[in-house]
């Protein structure tokens, strides 16, 4: 397997069937999703959402990918990082820029590190603490996974945040007969 690992600036980069492959059914995580919100400018370096997601090819066949974010801001994450953002300010020390692997605007639960299997997560997260550090990023996020790609996280060391988060189910009473 000769694997190579290509930081972009843009989810236009990729195949659009192959990203939506690893996906999944996953409507918030598909190409045309990502690619609505940077073709309409909602994410983009000006509005605080700078793209970069990181495709993984094996040859020619993408086998890895994740929607990655650098953020100048909190703002629209739905994690509250504030008192993070202002101890680092506190100490004259640089919060923003900071790296999060989610959609956009998305509290809802599901992948982030779109694979097809195990190690390719670990292989993703790997990547993403290089890069971060390289960067010279504050911190990485990755907002609302799965159980899977928390184990890839845990595997690579990286400090999970815990939270708690209310889901509202809409369903209708049963009434007696």
């Amino acid at each position: 397997m000769a694997l190579k690992l290509q930081i972009s600036d843009s989810i236009n980069n990729v195949d659009a069937s192959s990203w939506d492959a690893l996906a999944g059914n996953v409507p918030l995580l598909s190409h045309a999703f990502l690619s609505a919100l940077e073709s309409s400018n909602s994410v983009d370096a000006e509005n605080g959402w700078q793209a970069s997601p990181i495709f993984v090819f094996d040859n020619d066949l993408l086998v890895g990918a994740l929607p990655l974010y650098i953020k100048s801001h909190s703002y629209g994450e739905y994690v509250f990082d504030w008192a993070w953002a202002n101890a680092y300010q506190q100490h004259g020390l640089p919060y923003y820029p900071k790296a999060v692997v989610a959609p956009p605007f998305t509290p809802v639960p599901g992948p982030r590190l779109l694979a097809q299997d195990a190690a390719t997560r670990v292989l993703l997260v790997q990547a993403l603490i290089a890069w971060c550090e390289n960067e010279h990023l504050s911190s990485l996020h990755l907002l609302f996974s799965s159980d899977e790609d928390i184990a890839a996280c845990e595997q690579a060391g990286l400090m999970l945040r815990h939270t708690v988060q209310f889901h509202w189910k809409n369903v209708a009473p049963t009434l007696p007969v």
